[in-house]
Formats: C-alpha cells, sequence, structure tokens
C-alpha cells in the first residue's frame, strides 16, 4: 500500500526526465540563437560565453537527471519525504 506521499519510482522518472529534456531543449535553443546571433554580427562579437554558459547548464540539468532518476533503479516507488531527506544530505549536484 503506498503511502499519501509515495510516487511509483516509473512516474517520478518519468516527470524527471520530461522536464530535465524540456529546460534542455529550450536551453539548446538560445545557446544556437546566441551563436546566429554572433554569426550575423561577426567579428568582434563573440557568442561563445553565452554558449558556454547554456551548455553548462544543460549539463547540469543532465547531472540532476541522472541523479534523480538513475537507469538502474530497482525500487517500485519513490517515498517523496525520505527522498526529500536523502537528497539534502547528499553532496551538492
Amino acid at each position: 500500500m503506498r503511502g499519501p506521499t509515495a510516487v511509483p519510482r516509473e512516474e517520478f522518472e518519468a516527470f524527471v526526465i520530461a522536464l530535465t529534456h524540456d529546460i534542455r531543449n529550450r536551453l539548446n535553443s538560445i545557446a544556437l540563437e546566441a551563436a546566429d546571433l554572433a554569426e550575423q554580427a561577426g567579428p568582434p562579437a563573440d557568442g561563445t560565453r553565452l554558449q558556454q554558459c547554456v551548455q553548462d547548464c544543460s549539463a547540469y540539468l543532465k547531472t540532476i537527471r541522472e541523479t534523480l532518476a538513475p537507469d538502474e533503479s530497482h525500487t517500485k516507488t519513490v517515498a517523496l519525504t525520505e527522498f526529500v531527506k536523502k537528497l539534502r544530505q547528499k553532496k551538492p549536484i
């Protein structure tokens, strides 16, 4: 029987994966726009710093997804209160 704060792991992982995927897609769009603007502006404009920032954010989201929804998980449910407690005890992502 599930408690009020338990969520099936499959649903939790699907949510985390979908959320981080959507955010990463938007960040990648920003990186492409920055590259396009830098190309249109020509030298000395350089979108490299902005592109790097966006890529760093995207990599961070990937790390979050891999931490919160690892591919090798074996449990059937996620107790959200316990999950948050364990997450707070971990080193920063």
